[in-house]
């Protein structure tokens, strides 16, 4: 399944499409690990709390084929066995704690 190219959100001044909101969420994606004492509060779940109020319901579909791309990378990556779980559980708890804050608020 493709990402839509038509999705373009705003973040902190900055306008990303589908393949800059790629590039942000792998480049925040492997910064997380950093972060990890700090759950609701990364850069990540900011970016994709934030990237989910501007896309349609349609699309939203595109942050989960983000995610599995993410994990690819990371388990592809020389990073050792422990950092790369680390940094998948991490990324997907912040994902999910985004998809759930996000559908709370719109109930």
């Amino acid at each position: 399944m493709d990402l839509p190219q038509r999705v373009s959100v705003r973040y902190k001044d900055a306008s990303y499409n589908t393949n800059e909101i790629r590039l942000r969420t792998f480049r925040l994606g492997l910064q997380i690990w950093e972060e990890q004492t700090k759950p609701r509060k990364t850069e990540l779940y900011e970016f994709i709390l934030s990237c989910l109020k501007q896309v349609d319901r349609q699309d939203r579909f595109m942050f989960s084929l983000l995610f599995i791309e993410l994990t690819d990378l990371i388990r592809n990556s020389s990073l050792e066995r422990g950092t790369k779980e680390v940094l998948i559980k991490t990324a997907f708890r912040e994902f999910a704690y985004a998809i759930t804050d996000f559908e709370e608020v719109a109930k």
